[in-house]
């Protein structure tokens, strides 16, 4: 694939971006690798996922509920008289 003038440009911000990050990944795992401090950042990692993945589940939840609703509300209308349907006739 041929790279435009353009995309040059952003190629050396995009490698100064990757490089900054590397450095905080790095960080991170030298933090969570600690004696000390890692035990508790593993914890607060931990319990932020559950929070997480409550939180999205009970998301899930509801939009379920509402497609139910939907569905329910459809169903209804289908006793009244269609002018369009033979087959009621």
């Amino acid at each position: 694939m041929a790279t435009t003038p353009e995309s040059a440009h952003y190629r050396a911000i995009a490698d100064a971006l990757e490089e900054a990050m590397a450095k905080k990944i790095d960080r991170i795992a030298q933090m969570l690798n600690c004696p000390v401090k890692g035990e508790e950042l593993r914890r607060a990692v931990t319990e932020s996922r559950k929070e997480f993945l409550l939180a999205q589940e009970k998301e899930q939840a509801l939009e379920e509920d509402d497609l139910d609703d939907e569905v329910f509300e459809d169903e209804e209308g289908d006793d009244e008289y269609d002018e369009f349907d033979w087959t009621t006739e």
